[in-house]
């Protein structure tokens, strides 16, 4: 599970960053409170993901994350040339990010993170799922 908190954690962080440097081309179209709401929003509904899967073992978190990742995956496919044309920056911020959820969500399948799943988070005796 410490895998996960890395990786899942780590996409938060960029997506934060990635969010502050597009915030110049996203404030022009639409009025600031929008924007912060918007995003205000999706870092609690993360962050909350992160705290019902990470620290709660909570399967059905798990997998409303697993299915917004493959959604967020197939909205992104269709907004890769718009990247492309745009900012190298914003491309590679974008694509750091998606690794990172994409790695952090496959972690959750891994043979001792469903263990740990199925134990509803506590460990017995398996420091394993720590490292």
């Amino acid at each position: 599970m410490v895998k996960f908190d890395r990786f899942y954690l780590g996409s938060l962080v960029l997506g934060v960053v990635n969010a502050l440097l597009a915030a110049r081309d996203t404030l022009s179209a639409v009025s600031v409170g929008f924007v912060l709401g918007v995003q205000a929003f999706s870092m609690a509904l993360m962050i909350l993901l992160w705290f019902l899967i990470s620290r709660r073992a909570n399967n059905a978190a798990k997998w409303v994350l697993t299915v917004l990742t493959a959604i967020g995956l197939l909205v992104m496919i269709p907004t890769l040339p718009i990247l492309a044309a745009g900012s190298a920056l914003d491309l590679i911020f974008m694509a750091a990010v998606t690794a990172l959820q994409v790695t952090a969500v496959v972690n959750l399948f891994r043979a001792d993170s469903r263990a740990w799943f199925a134990r509803k988070g506590i460990v017995l005796g398996d420091e394993t799922i720590f490292s």
